[in-house]
């Protein structure tokens, strides 16, 4: 299921919610209700390339071309001084090397999961900065999630309810009733329409590794 369906549900289910829990459909209301659930139907695949790092992906790419070449040509220049004008500098060969391993060894979906952590840590920081518990959890998940092997721990049952505690958080600094269940049904739309696929989904594991499918 690609990345704009699981959007599309989430959006759609929102906007149930919006006029579950807010008939008057204030402005405020409706776009926490649609973010809300449609944050939640794409964050199962924060595991992998998804619609959420697709910048990100960007990034590590020529993140990843900058630190080979800019490397390569650092140590180049290095060398250079060197034979011409006898200036040897070990940190500037260090880094330069250092740069190559990096660009060698390192991957770009390793980059790309790196800056996914990294956004998920500044989450964390600011969070426990504010005492906001929903965003600490969010946070942690964001961190741990680009490690996880695809359609693994954040295609469980037991997250399902885990971020509906986070939404629930929010939903208490908002003050805007629902959130705690729009968030829980909008991460379980994206398990459930997984399921249609023909990988399915791991729904017990990792107490089980067996697919769970759906047929339409």
């Amino acid at each position: 299921m690609n990345g704009k369906t699981h959007l599309a549900i989430g959006a759609t289910i929102g906007a149930a919610c919006t006029l579950y829990f807010s008939p008057a459909q204030q402005l405020d209301s409706v776009v926490a209700y649609i973010g809300v659930a449609s944050f939640s139907a794409l964050a199962a695949d924060l595991d992998g390339p998804s619609i959420l790092t697709r910048k990100l992906t960007k990034i590590s790419r020529n993140l990843h071309q900058f630190t080979l070449i800019g490397g390569i040509a650092a140590l180049a220049f290095s060398l250079y001084l060197w034979l011409s004008t006898s200036t040897f500098s070990p940190l500037w060969i260090g880094a330069a090397v250092a740069a190559i391993l990096i660009g060698l060894i390192v991957n770009r979906s390793a980059m790309r999961n790196a800056l996914v952590s990294i956004i998920g840590a500044a989450l964390g920081v600011y969070g426990v900065s504010e005492s906001w518990y929903w965003l600490i959890g969010l946070g942690l998940f964001t961190v741990i999630a680009p490690w996880l092997k695809h359609r693994g721990l954040t295609h469980t049952i037991w997250v399902v309810p885990l971020w509906g505690l986070m939404g629930y958080g929010l939903e208490q600094q908002l003050a805007v009733v629902g959130l705690g269940l729009t968030a829980a049904l909008g991460y379980l739309s994206h398990i459930i329409a997984d399921m249609l696929t023909p990988a399915g989904v791991r729904w017990l594991y990792p107490l089980t590794k067996k697919k769970f499918k759906l047929k339409l």
